[in-house]
Formats: C-alpha cells, sequence, structure tokens
C-alpha cells in the first residue's frame, strides 16, 4: 500500500468536540485524491469518519497496512480537523513512523491546525504527483514554508473527469448520500465571496460522459441514489444543464439530489426546469443573501427583489407538482442599504410565504485583514475594501443581547469568535452594526423560522434509515433519532473496515 487518506466532516464542532456530531457525508476530497492516484497506479485507502475512530481502533486498522513502498499519511477535511482524536492519531503516528510524511489538504486555514510535514491548498491532485515525486527523490515541488497552493501552481482546473470510484472496502450503502462534482469555479464574481476560483469563462465542466458513468457505476455497486452537488453554481448555464440532463435521464433510476442554485436565473430561465427535473435536482439552496434590492445589487446580484420573491413561489409550485420541491433561502444581515426594517420586512415575507420551504440568515462577516495578514483563505471585495462600502471599525461593545431567545446557537457563537479573537471587523455602517444585527437574528429572526423546518443540507437521516421517504425530509419530523441513526451507519462502517 502506498498510502492512506484520512477524512471526515463534523456538523458543528461549537465551543467543545462531541462525537454526537458526526457527518455521515464521506471525506470528498479524500476520495477524489484517492481516485485519482489509483488511476495513477497508486494503491490507497481512505478511511472516513476519523472523528469517531479511538486511537487503538486506528492502530489496528494501520499497522498491517504500512509495508516498505509507503509514501504518505494524508488528511483532509473542510473544517474542523482538530478533534482529540485526530491529534492524538498524528502525535502516534510521527512517534511511529517518524521516516513518513504528513500531508494535510483542504480549501481553507483549517489543515493549519495540525502539525504536518506538507500541506495541499486547494484542488490537489497535481500537486500531489508532485509530492510523490519528490517522497521516491526528486526535487522539492514549489511551495512556501511547506505550503503549496494549488491556485498558483500545480493548478487542477478545469478538469475534463472529475470521477470518484468508491472500493468495496469503502462499504457503501443503498441510502447513503454521496457526493458529485460537476465543474470547479464560478462564473459570477459577488463581492462577499472569497471562494479562489471566480469569474471563470465558457463551458468549464466536465464530460457529460463521465458523470453518467460514475452514477452508473454507483448504481449497479452500492444501489447509490442519492447526491449532493458541489458546485459553487450548478444553474449558471441552460446549456450546461441540457448537457448533463441528456445523459442522466438515460440512467435506469431517478437521482435524487440537492444543488447550489442561483435565485435570479432560474426564475427567468424556465426553460431549465423540466431538465433539473429530469436530473433530480429538486432540491434547492439558494443564496438570495438580501430580499432588499438596493443590498442585493450592491454584492451583484441585481434583479428587483419582488421578481425574486414572485419567481420562487411559482418555481415552488411547478417543481412541487411535478413530484417533489424543497428549497432554501440563505440571507446575509449586514450588507449595505440593510437596515434592521427591512431585515423585519423580509423575515415577515418568509414566515407568510416561505414557511413551506426553510430559510436562514447568516451574519456579514469581514475579515480583519490589517490584523491579521497570514490567512490561505482568499478574501473577498468586502474583505479588501470594506471602507469604501461604508463601513466602520467599532471597539467591540458590552454584549447585551438576550441569547435565551435564540434557537441558534450558530449566533452566540459566532458573536464570541469574532469578540475573542479579532480575526473579524467589529464593523458599523451608516445603517446598523455587526452587534444590533447579530441582536435581530438572535431574538428576532428565530421567532420567523418554523419549528419544523430545516434547509436540504441537514436532511442525512433520510439517507440511513429506510423509513424516511424522499419527501418526509422537508420537516424535522423524522430528524428526531438522527444521532442514534447517524452514529450507528458510522459505528457499522467502523466494525466493518477493521474486519477488512
Amino acid at each position: 500500500m502506498h498510502s492512506i487518506i484520512f477524512g471526515g466532516q463534523l456538523e458543528d464542532l461549537g465551543m467543545e468536540f462531541d462525537s454526537s456530531k458526526i457527518s455521515i457525508r464521506r471525506s470528498s476530497g479524500g476520495h477524489k485524491i484517492a481516485t485519482f492516484l489509483r488511476q495513477q497506479g497508486y494503491d490507497v485507502e481512505v478511511l472516513d469518519y476519523v472523528h469517531r475512530w479511538s486511537l487503538d481502533q486506528l492502530k489496528k486498522y494501520i499497522e498491517p497496512k504500512v509495508t516498505d513502498d509507503f509514501l504518505f499519511f494524508g488528511f483532509g477535511s473542510t473544517f474542523f480537523l482538530n478533534t482529540p482524536t485526530v491529534l492524538e492519531l498524528v502525535k502516534w503516528l510521527k512517534e511511529r513512523y517518524p521516516h513518513i510524511p504528513l500531508v494535510a489538504g483542504s480549501q481553507n486555514n483549517s489543515m493549519k491546525e495540525l502539525e504536518m510535514d506538507w500541506y495541499v491548498y486547494g484542488y490537489g491532485e497535481n500537486a500531489i504527483l508532485a509530492l510523490i515525486d519528490h517522497f521516491k527523490g526528486g526535487p522539492e515541488p514549489i511551495h512556501a514554508n511547506r505550503m503549496i497552493n494549488c491556485y498558483v501552481n500545480y493548478k487542477s482546473f478545469p478538469l475534463d473527469d472529475l470521477t470518484v470510484s468508491y472500493k468495496d472496502t469503502d462499504h457503501i450503502t443503498p441510502r447513503e448520500i454521496l457526493l458529485l462534482e460537476f465543474a470547479r469555479g464560478c462564473k459570477f464574481k459577488c463581492k462577499f465571496c472569497s471562494f479562489p476560483v471566480l469569474g471563470v469563462k465558457g463551458d468549464y465542466s466536465r464530460t457529460a460522459q463521465s458523470v453518467y458513468d460514475e452514477m452508473l457505476e454507483n448504481y449497479d455497486k452500492w444501489g447509490t441514489e442519492h447526491y449532493i452537488v458541489l458546485d459553487e453554481t450548478f444553474n449558471d448555464s441552460s446549456e450546461k444543464i441540457e448537457k448533463f440532463a441528456s445523459v442522466i435521464e438515460k440512467l435506469p433510476f431517478t437521482p435524487k439530489m440537492t444543488a447550489y442554485i442561483r435565485a435570479d436565473l432560474i426564475t427567468t430561465r424556465k426553460r431549465d426546469w423540466d431538465n433539473l427535473i429530469k436530473m433530480g435536482i429538486t432540491s434547492h439552496f439558494y443564496g438570495v443573501e438580501s430580499m432588499n434590492h438596493k443590498s442585493a445589487k450592491s454584492i451583484g446580484k441585481g434583479m428587483d427583489s419582488g421578481r425574486i420573491k414572485e419567481g420562487l413561489l411559482e418555481v415552488d409550485e411547478y417543481f412541487r407538482s411535478a413530484g417533489f420541491y424543497k428549497g432554501h433561502i440563505s440571507l446575509i444581515a449586514g450588507l449595505p442599504h440593510e437596515t434592521i426594517d427591512t431585515l423585519r420586512d423580509t423575515g415577515r415575507w418568509l414566515s407568510e410565504y416561505w414557511n413551506q420551504n426553510s430559510y436562514h440568515m447568516n451574519v456579514l462577516m469581514i475579515k480583519d485583514l490589517e490584523r491579521h495578514t497570514e490567512t490561505l483563505n482568499h478574501n473577498s471585495e468586502f474583505d479588501k475594501n470594506w471602507f469604501d462600502y461604508g463601513y466602520r471599525r467599532e471597539i467591540i461593545p458590552i454584549d447585551n443581547i438576550d441569547w435565551s431567545k435564540s434557537r441558534n446557537p450558530y449566533y452566540k457563537q459566532l458573536y464570541d469568535y469574532v469578540a475573542s479573537t479579532g480575526y473579524y471587523l467589529f464593523w458599523r455602517n451608516e445603517h446598523t452594526n455587526l452587534q444590533e444585527v447579530m441582536r435581530f437574528c438572535a431574538e428576532e429572526f428565530s421567532e420567523y423560522q418554523a419549528k419544523n423546518l430545516i434547509d436540504p443540507f441537514m436532511y442525512d437521516k433520510f439517507f440511513i434509515d429506510p423509513s424516511v421517504k424522499w419527501s418526509d425530509f422537508a420537516t424535522e419530523v423524522h430528524m428526531e433519532r438522527r444521532t442514534e441513526h447517524v452514529l450507528g451507519h458510522v459505528d457499522e462502517y467502523i466494525t466493518k473496515k477493521l474486519l477488512g
């Protein structure tokens, strides 16, 4: 064997580690790198749900697999790598195998929480090949303090084939959710967005045949029908949607998928609707950001907010009549021109007209680049030029928010993080400030949100509980035993993995 890649996600780390927050989503980066390396002739295993394993279980799994030709141990996750289990594992690997390098990969700073020999930032297929060449005696790849920036060197975007192929030893279950990547990059340049690959031109998506082959393989081998689409904006092009719909509808099943969908585009491009239904993309995540027209326009989303509201209601009606539909609206409190009154108007509209779906309000976070210049994460237009958009630095006020009214602990955790670390700016503008929008979200917006609604990225219990139907996950009715089902699924995986 040449490598083991450790992966796994947590839903929410909060202030301390909680094993009940394990996500059943597989390590998207780990399995992609493993698939790519296998195509180059390397023998690679992926170990999922690493945060749930005990150190003794990890030792039992690892030791028989480390042979003379072993090249590296890999670590990958979106966030929250530095859990107790992983920290113990890293320490043990350094003591037990000091000659084998440790490599972490991610799209953000989280990987630097681990003491690694090398770090790979971004899409890492070509970078890992350069590293392997170095491990086998070749020159060091281009790096800065052992950090390889794949958005600058060894670029792996776009790619014609983004296939992920799972092995029998991955123990995929029939109702499990898998992740699917159609393209890398985004053609838009929203001013709050810090994603590195923006403003891409033309059709940068993978081949339609490779998508068909991947989905058919997963269906034939594991019975997989359920996916989360990873693309930043799936419906950026009608031609792209048609390209993939034409092959996916030939599959012997209709997939069930969730994707990021741009609201202004789906409301105006009705020709996309039937193709999305054919593909099974009937669960949508809309980054609307603001329903105040001036605010939306200020970040690059210029469609009239009234048209957005009417259009989304029409989408809801059409997709629901065709079978199943779930729509989630994501908003940002604190954008230019937004006031507490306009936020209240948004909350009232959502509670009256969107209560059959779900919604969430984030808070505008602006990085304080004057105090924290060493960051891997790319910076948004707001991060770099916040003064030009009417924001000013404010002294952290006394916390007088009534957190007991908040149904979502996220707001309190975020507020404490901003106040304690200085990583983000405590801002104000002519209409409001960070504290006021935090108060609104915690004290008022919670009241607008219906208790029985969940967003489409929190339905993992559906995929492991056969009693829950595709139409059921729109409400919390079938989520109360989530922890039992998730941990049962994960523990069964660990048992199978140890047995070989």
